[in-house]
């Protein structure tokens, strides 16, 4: 059983790899950098941790934990699918104006690793593959909830038009990326909320 001592060590770990794997990249972070950021000691990051390979799946975890959260309160607080989806549309555009206003837009965490490491790291693209089907999955039982509901056509379908949100954001992201402004992710949101809620 973890302790509560442990368990703030490790999430000491986790939050300081997360945001500098974010920012400068998992191959360009040296462990002695996340080490000097988390405030621990080489013998307890081991303790947590096999590997820096460990660390990275960890973080995925941890990131995506925490955004399933989010959206588990979303949830909680919209009596339809259809406004919980387009709540959820909001969140992407929110996070890319705080990366703007926090210096830098960084695109999307599990993109990142996607692009660095799923070509050369079967573990990382098999843990990346699992959580972008989680947010297929996501999109696609709100849009059928919201088809059955009435809220929307019967003739959409929700399984391609899931597909079709999670890559068209992921695009955007890229591209708001290379542009470092907080540009396409809101034509893609704006484009899928006009699309989901004419008028």
């Amino acid at each position: 059983m973890t302790t509560p001592k442990a368990q703030a060590t490790r999430d000491r770990i986790l939050e300081a790899a997360s945001r500098l794997f974010y920012q400068y990249g998992f191959h360009a972070t040296g462990l002695d950098k996340i080490l000097l950021e988390s405030g621990v000691t080489k013998g307890n990051f081991y303790y947590h941790f096999k590997s820096k390979e460990a660390l990275a799946l960890a973080t995925l975890d941890w990131q995506f934990e925490t955004i399933a959260n989010g959206v588990s309160r979303l949830r909680a607080t919209h009596v339809s699918a259809l406004d919980t989806l387009l709540a959820i549309l909001d969140f992407f555009t929110q996070t890319i104006a705080n990366q703007k206003k926090s210096g830098g837009i960084f695109g999307c965490y599990f993109g990142n690793f996607t692009l660095e490491l799923s070509n050369e790291n079967p573990a990382v693209r098999t843990r990346l593959r699992e959580i972008f089907s989680r947010y297929h999955e996501t999109f696609r039982d709100l849009l059928q909830q919201a088809v059955s509901a009435g809220e929307l056509p019967a003739l959409y379908d929700p399984e391609q038009l899931a597909a079709v949100t999670l890559s068209l954001l992921e695009g955007a992201i890229v591209v708001d990326k290379a542009h470092q402004e907080p540009k396409e992710v809101y034509r893609a949101v704006a484009f899928m909320k006009a699309y989901l809620k004419p008028g």
